[in-house]
């Protein structure tokens, strides 16, 4: 168990990358606030990601504070190739084409990743490169070769990103490169696993089952960065762990005036099934070449975490930028802020719309029993909740409360993915005490815990499916 409690009730996730993969400021940044150490498997190679996994491990062990590793697999992301010389200037009105050959680009010609592009794209298509700051129309296909004119110009360099929005290409969401990277990954203990470009509910099933044949079950995050996913996100939802609003290629997908609605309403469908939801994607990019974030910034992570986001992820910042501990800490400034203020806010009505609508489970009573009872009763320091899997400890979480849930776990597996979830402080313990009262009073004592008393709650379990759900008040005797 850590010393003390986590920086912010907002879980931390920082991409790893060559700014941060070094021992010191891997610790360094465990101290700062990061509870989720991201690799990005398009970048890399195994031996890197290798290396990246035992030095994350160490730092854990030498602060002793808990991180999980979140393995992110590439997906089918279709890319340009390299330029002879770069970058290429396009103009508005400027001839460029797109080819399955393989060669070098220049400014007229550029290679693509997708061999059936000629295929799956008609004249009137527009093709968005890099994040959609370059766009082209496509005007006619000729054998492998996609002949269009620049609508929106800008600079380009090699491998960059291309979308097709709306475009049906026929490929899965898991590929067999993602299938190598998770097969090495897992055997090299990550925790999570995050697939790129889910378009279905039957991605996840995929990439489960893969997992399931390579003798592991991962804490699997779903990527929405598909138009199509948000069709399906119910679904996607109940087959995924958890999922990640990946705002950088969805808003190349969807008008990107619609980005802030479709962020709050995939938040609020996680919150509602009880799945941990990450908001991702220039959280605070300024900071990768700057000390301090811009104020839009700033409220775009508090506007996720008072929307109800259960982490906020950096991605460049703490990957390549110049300052990965001071946008770590950033975040946790702003965290902290934003939790104060939805706390004092807050009200039953709202906490009992997160669990409003027909699919209603019996854990969804006790969550709002012990909102109720917070409601009613001062001095209560936190909730201590057993749990083998976690989902009693997610579906309490879900209403935001304002004290800690500190989930007791015997599985060291279900307390690193506790690590996805809002307000949640997971705690290895390998058995049950007899005595919950006394263990109650150790952490109020060892994690300086306010109040003089902590609610318990108590359900079925592997030994007693026959339990029934509870909620007790114990007091500890704290002054």
């Amino acid at each position: 168990m850590s010393a003390k409690l986590f920086a912010c009730k907002t879980k931390i996730v920082c991409t790893i990358g060559p700014a941060s993969d070094s021992l010191p400021m891997l610790e360094e940044m465990l101290r700062a606030g990061m509870n989720i150490a991201r690799l990005n498997f398009s970048h890399g190679d195994f031996t890197v990601h290798g290396d990246v996994i035992v030095r994350i491990r160490e730092a854990s062990a030498r602060t002793g504070l808990p991180v999980a590793i979140m393995a992110d697999l590439p997906g089918p992301k279709i890319r340009i190739g390299s330029f002879a010389e770069e970058p290429i200037n396009l103009a508005i009105g400027d001839r460029f084409t797109l080819t399955t050959e393989d060669i070098i680009g220049n400014r007229e010609i550029v290679s693509v990743s997708l061999p059936q592009l000629p295929q799956a794209v008609k004249a009137g298509d527009i093709l968005f490169i890099n994040d959609g700051l370059v766009q082209i129309e496509a005007e006619e296909i000729e054998g492998c070769r996609v002949h269009g004119q620049v609508l929106v110009g800008g600079s380009l360099r090699s491998k960059k990103g291309l979308n097709l929005p709306g475009i049906d290409l026929g490929i899965s969401a898991f590929t067999e490169h993602d299938r190598a990277c998770m097969k090495f990954a897992l055997d090299h203990g990550v925790d999570a696993i995050s697939q790129s470009f889910v378009n279905r509910a039957e991605d996840i099933v995929a990439v489960r089952e893969a997992a399931e044949e390579m003798g592991y079950s991962p804490f699997i995050i779903a990527k929405l960065e598909r138009s199509s996913a948000l069709d399906a996100i119910d679904e996607i939802l109940q087959a995924a762990s958890g999922v990640m609003v990946a705002r950088g290629d969805l808003g190349v997908e969807v008008p990107i005036e619609e980005i802030a609605m479709l962020q709050k309403n995939i938040t609020a469908r996680a919150n509602y099934f009880g799945k941990p939801v990450i908001t991702a994607t220039q959280m605070l990019e300024s900071m990768t070449h700057n000390r301090r974030p811009t104020r839009a910034e700033a409220t775009d992570v508090a506007n996720a975490i008072l929307d109800g986001t259960d982490c906020v992820m950096l991605s460049e910042e703490s990957a390549m930028g110049d300052y990965p501990l001071d946008a770590v800490q950033m975040l946790v400034k702003i965290a902290r802020a934003s939790e104060n203020s939805r706390h004092g806010h807050e009200t039953g009505q709202r906490a009992k719309r997160r669990i409003a609508g027909s699919f209603i489970k019996e854990l969804d009573f006790i969550a709002a029993g012990i909102n109720s009872i917070l409601g009613q009763a001062s001095g209560i320091g936190a909730i201590l909740s057993p749990t083998n899997r976690g989902e009693m400890a997610r579906q309490i979480t879900k209403l935001r409360l304002p004290i800690w849930v500190l989930a007791i776990s015997p599985s060291e597996k279900t307390c690193r993915e506790l690590l996805f979830s809002y307000g949640v402080f997971p705690i290895y313990e390998l058995s049950h005490p007899e005595d919950w009262t006394e263990l109650g009073k150790r952490y109020v004592r060892e994690l300086e815990l306010p109040g003089n008393s902590i609610l318990q709650t108590e359900g079925p379990s592997d030994d007693n499916p026959e339990r029934h759900h509870k909620i007790e008040l114990i007091y500890t005797g704290r002054r």
